[in-house]
């Protein structure tokens, strides 16, 4: 029987501001058969606050796994060593590059303005961040975005990729996070607070950094407009996010009838 059920959210449970009813229709079925619902994004918290809210979503892992939070306040989180976010923050200046830094309940840039971080609020809907005052007053960072080249990445990773948890979405655009960090680190620290099993748990996504969480959950759903690396590593693949895909899963393998 499942009792969890994690979905991912860019392009999972929504398209930018297109949201299905048929999506809502099955997230308040599930809610009132008693099972428990997470977002498990690479977004942060405080992105996610509003659909978390208006969903009635009480669960949020947010920036790829190293953050959890309950109805919003810290549960568990992963942050960097501060020193290491000065640093690269000293980098990113000397470079001119711009950081997204993922605070639990702030996001912050660097800069003032930059181009990269324009067309990803375009393409994909950043909320605005605010200005980090100074390098000294870094809070507890949760993922940085780094607005660079992969061959750039370099200066901030050391050139040891498995130092950190990467996620390259954009030729200009990389997610970097605490070492061993994923959304499965996520889901699994939730479902040890739980109590769950693999088997009790479902989870939905449709793209690279859920690749561990769909394998980790007993039922791993790629959306029908997932990529086929993903689907590949799915136990089931159901329709797109426009063809009401997260209904058509749940009638079918959460709550069949």
């Amino acid at each position: 029987m499942i009792k969890l059920v994690a979905f991912d959210v860019d392009g999972t449970l929504r398209d930018r501001d297109y949201l299905p009813d048929s999506t809502r229709a099955a997230l308040q079925k599930l809610k009132e058969r008693g099972v428990a619902l997470a977002l498990c994004t690479g977004r942060s918290e405080y992105e996610m606050e509003s659909l978390r809210k208006e969903l009635g979503i009480d669960w949020a892992i947010t920036c790829n796994g190293s953050h959890i939070g309950y109805r919003g306040k810290t549960v568990f989180g992963s942050a960097f060593p501060k020193d290491t976010v000065r640093r690269w923050l000293e980098e990113a200046e000397r470079l001119k590059h711009t950081f997204l830094l993922y605070g639990s309940e702030l996001m912050f840039m660097n800069r003032e303005e930059d181009p990269h971080f324009r067309q990803s609020q375009r393409e994909i809907g950043f909320m605005e961040p605010v200005t980090l005052p100074s390098p000294e007053e870094v809070p507890d960072i949760y993922q940085c975005i780094v607005f660079c080249e992969e061959h750039e990445e370099g200066v901030y990773t050391g050139g040891r990729k498995d130092a950190y948890y990467i996620h390259r979405w954009r030729p200009w655009a990389v997610d970097i996070n605490p070492t061993g960090m994923n959304k499965a680190v996520g889901l699994r620290k939730l479902m040890d607070h739980l109590g769950l099993q693999p088997e009790e748990v479902a989870a939905f996504g449709d793209g690279h950094n859920d690749f561990e969480m769909i394998e980790l959950a007993g039922s791993g759903i790629a959306m029908g407009n997932g990529s086929d690396e993903l689907k590949a590593k799915a136990r089931y693949v159901t329709r797109t996010l426009q063809d009401g895909g997260i209904a058509y899963a749940v009638d079918q393998w959460i709550l069949p009838a």
